[in-house]
């Protein structure tokens, strides 16, 4: 696969270190879905 999507706002540090190319960071940018 060229892209590899895994990690949100509360894994994303996990998710670079396993070699993810996209993260969804929507909760970290937006905040909490209410």
């Amino acid at each position: 696969f060229c892209e590899i999507s895994m990690g949100m706002s509360n894994d994303y540090q996990i998710a670079i270190e396993e070699g993810s190319t996209i993260i969804r960071l929507g909760t970290a940018i937006f905040g909490p879905r209410i």
